[in-house]
């Protein structure tokens, strides 16, 4: 599928006489190609700046050009590289009041520090970048909306979220970012699975919430397929095994955990995907395999950091353990999932309040 703001950026470059215009439209061309796993042309992109401009680059195409440079380390899932040139951008975008850059800087700063777990910092940055960037600057209201939205839906109150996505859509489809609407289609289904999941290893009535996340990692994976997304497709196959082992579908669910690399998984996917495995393998009557890959997860869980993770992993192994007749070691296991769900909702309970008091409509 051709991209309409691949085209309309290309367009921008190619008609302009000013640097400036030339590279800020060159930069955004280089996260478009970073987003969509394009490496080499989002390299090219970035090479062709910096031959431009040399060692004289101008403060406004610098924040351009390290953003440009930060999106695409993220996209190679380098957190600390990809956090070091943001922040650069961002730094420099508002010592030198680069008031084009600021908005998607911090809409950028606001994601990573999402995903790093600082709210408090990703709440302050939401709040910038959706105060300063005026209506048609799409990218920064497009990247704040969906942050927004996926720390609504963390919280479990998709009601909530629900708008933000809806913001970030319209944003998004207002100049053809089909990267950002693949990210938001990925984003809502993995939000829902990622509630889904506790409500199956825990207890509760579920069945209606896991086909919303079925039909939604569906959509998700066709839509990337549509648009040739490469970027951090194999995290939908992490979904989507996720979504079959719901389903009970077991042994498809080992098919699509087999199809991903294990070295290319960040570390907190590992422990996870293992206690899924050895569900699916235990329910298989494999029983050596399922414990097997029971004990890799119980190896792996001491390096998560997400409580909601953690539970979900100790209540998978309580379950594998119960099934195998361990019934000991499950008692143990199951008393550590209660001990950070517990955890878990009293962090929800204080993302929600916080999200609630931001000073955005």
């Amino acid at each position: 599928m051709d991209s309409r703001l691949l085209k309309t950026l290309n367009a921008q470059a190619s008609s302009t006489r000013d640097p400036v215009v030339w590279a800020r439209a060159v930069c955004r061309a280089a996260s478009h190609f970073a987003r969509h796993g394009q490496t080499k042309d989002a390299l090219t992109s970035i090479g062709v700046v910096r031959a431009q401009f040399g060692n004289e680059l101008h403060h406004e195409v610098a924040s351009w050009l390290m953003l440009a440079e930060g999106v695409l380390h993220f996209f190679h899932m380098e957190t600390y590289e990809a956090y070091d040139r943001i922040r650069r951008a961002y730094g420099l975008a508002i010592a030198l009041k680069t008031q084009s850059a600021i908005p998607t800087c911090a809409a950028w700063m606001a994601h990573i520090e999402f995903n790093a777990g600082a709210y408090e910092k990703m709440a302050a940055h939401l709040v910038e970048a959706l105060t300063l960037a005026p209506e048609n600057d799409h990218q920064a209201r497009a990247r704040a909306s969906l942050v927004l939205a996926d720390a609504y839906h963390l919280t479990d109150q998709y009601v909530l979220a629900r708008p933000w996505y809806e913001r970030a859509r319209l944003n998004a489809a207002g100049e053809g970012d089909e990267a950002t609407l693949s990210a938001m289609l990925y984003n809502v289904a993995a939000f829902r699975a990622a509630n889904v999941r506790l409500v199956d290893t825990f207890g509760g009535e579920n069945a209606k919430e896991a086909h919303r996340a079925s039909m939604e990692t569906s959509s998700s994976i066709n839509f990337d397929f549509a648009i040739g997304t490469e970027g951090l497709g194999f995290l939908s196959y992490i979904l989507r095994g996720l979504i079959l082992t719901i389903d009970k579908q077991y042994a498809e669910a080992l098919k699509a955990f087999d199809s991903i690399a294990e070295h290319r998984l960040p570390t907190r996917t590992l422990a996870p995907i293992f206690a899924d495995r050895a569900w699916c393998y235990a329910n298989l009557d494999q029983n050596d395999s399922a414990w097997k890959w029971a004990l890799r997860a119980i190896d792996e869980v001491s390096k998560l950091t997400e409580a909601d993770d953690i539970a979900y992993v100790e209540s998978r192994v309580a379950q594998v353990a119960d099934r195998l007749q361990f019934h000991a070691i499950a008692e143990s296991h199951r008393a550590n999932a209660v001990r950070f769900l517990e955890e878990h909702r009293a962090f929800q309970a204080n993302l929600l309040e916080m999200l609630q008091k931001l000073p955005i409509g």
